[in-house]
This record gives C-alpha cells, sequence and structure tokens, in this order.
C-alpha cells in the first residue's frame, strides 16, 4: 500500500476478519459488541464497508450494522455504523467499479473519527478476508486493519480445511505487523467430528495464537435466547490473558 490516508484517532478495539466469506464475522463482532456492553464496556460496532446490501424505500441497507444495532442495543444510524454500502454481491472495490464509482477513504475516516469521539471501544468488522480489494487492487482489508492500527481477532470454520486457511491468516497479519489476539471457531457442532475436534490444537500449535472460543451453532441469533447463548459463549473470549492484554492498551503495533 501508497497512499496518503486520512488522519484518524488511535482508539481500543479490535478488528474482526475471517478466513473467507460467511465464516460468521459479523455475527461474532455483532456478538462482542453485545458482549461487552454487558459488561459494561462502552462499546460500539463498526463496519467500513458492506457489499451485497438489500434496497429498501430507496436506499441501500447494511444488513450488517443493522444486526448489530439490534444485538448491541445501539443508537446510532446505519448511515454511520457502515458509511460505505454497495449493492452487488462482490469485493467491494469491484462491486464499486461496477457502478462508476471508488470506496471512498475520506467517509470511512469520517464515521470512524465520530464513534472514536463518543465511545471507548470500537468493534470493527472487515469485509471477506484479508486480502479482498476495496479501493481498486492498490487498498485491501488488511491495508485496512493496518490504516486502523487495531490487534485482529480471527473467526474460522471448525472443519476440514480451516487449519490452512486460519494459520495463513494468522501469518499474513503478523507479517503485517499487527498483533493477532486469537482465533474464535464459529459454529462449532455439538458432535463435532474428528477434524473439528483435532484442529483447535493443531492450529494452536502452528499459528502461536490461542483458540479464544469455540462458539457453537445458534439456530435462531434474531431472538432473545439466540443473543443470550451467543454472548454466554463469547463472555469466556473476555476472560483470556489475550484479551485482557487489549483492554490494557497493550496489543497495539509499535510505530515510530
Amino acid at each position: 500500500m501508497s497512499r496518503t490516508l486520512p488522519a484518524i484517532p488511535r482508539v481500543a478495539g479490535v478488528f474482526v476478519t475471517g478466513t473467507d466469506t460467511d465464516v460468521g464475522k459479523t455475527v461474532i463482532a455483532a456478538g462482542l459488541t453485545a458482549t461487552l456492553r454487558a459488561a459494561g464496556v462502552k462499546a460500539v460496532y463498526f463496519k467500513a464497508v458492506q457489499s451485497c446490501c438489500p434496497e429498501e424505500d430507496g436506499r441501500l441497507i447494511a444488513t450488517d450494522a443493522r444486526l448489530a444495532q439490534t444485538m448491541a442495543g445501539l443508537d446510532e444510524p446505519l448511515s454511520l455504523l457502515t458509511p460505505v454500502t454497495l449493492k452487488l454481491p462482490l469485493a467491494p472495490a469491484v462491486a464499486a467499479a461496477q457502478v462508476g464509482v471508488a470506496v471512498d477513504l475520506e467517509v470511512i475516516a469520517q464515521a470512524y473519527r465520530e464513534l472514536a469521539g463518543r465511545y471507548d471501544f470500537l468493534v470493527v468488522e472487515g469485509a471477506g478476508g484479508l486480502y479482498v480489494p476495496l479501493v481498486d487492487n492498490t487498498f485491501l482489508v488488511l491495508d485496512l486493519a493496518c490504516w486502523l492500527n487495531l490487534p485482529v481477532l480471527v473467526v474460522a470454520r471448525p472443519g476440514l480445511g480451516t487449519i490452512n486457511h486460519t494459520v495463513m491468516t494468522v501469518k499474513s497479519v503478523a507479517q503485517a505487523g499487527l498483533p493477532v489476539v486469537g482465533i474464535i471457531l464459529n459454529q462449532y457442532p455439538e458432535r463435532p467430528n474428528l477434524a473439528a475436534r483435532t484442529n483447535p490444537e493443531i492450529i494452536e500449535a502452528i499459528s502461536g495464537r490461542p483458540i479464544l472460543a469455540k462458539v457453537p451453532v445458534i439456530a435462531d441469533l434474531t431472538g432473545e435466547a439466540g443473543r443470550t447463548a451467543l454472548i454466554s459463549a463469547l463472555r469466556q473470549v473476555l476472560a483470556t490473558p489475550a484479551w485482557q492484554e487489549i483492554m490494557q492498551g497493550k496489543g497495539k503495533r509499535q510505530e515510530g
């Protein structure tokens, strides 16, 4: 990445990325925001850009932010929680180019600055995996994480294939100079097969980062029972030493 970036404040927070699309980053980011708020932390959810947004009354709706809004009891408008919305189900840079626009980093920075001034902790969700392009092919999700300078939380699947995807994601973050808080295995089955049972230990050994939680399959995340189950599963994350370092402000890249 070689570009002049808008100025943003350095804040406490975490950047939630995934090994791929549809691994449940939104559920984990929204649930983590709700869990932090239930624990008394003045936390807010933020997703810079979302593709595949449905249209309602002539407006594109950030459905991921809407889930976080509902789950965490946030009063902020969707346009602030996700300042850039795109209609096509493509990588943001591609979806934007198809309609003749570009993702505006200043718009993202303005929303980020506003939320940073109101909240003590930001839970930031990426878009897809780390190498998804946000602006042309020169500014990726990984560049966004580096710009925000937040420690990274990796969300992964529990089953076959996740060792490679998870370790590669962790190594990419580390190579970029950002700390990796740990890994959450999402939709962990009640009766895991051999791959799901053995993967956690192998991922920890190869990546050098801890599995912070195994979040179970939750049938209905829109109801109170589902929300309670998710918060219960994520409370263990807040109790881990790796997370405590974040809350103490130690989980950031040192610059200069």
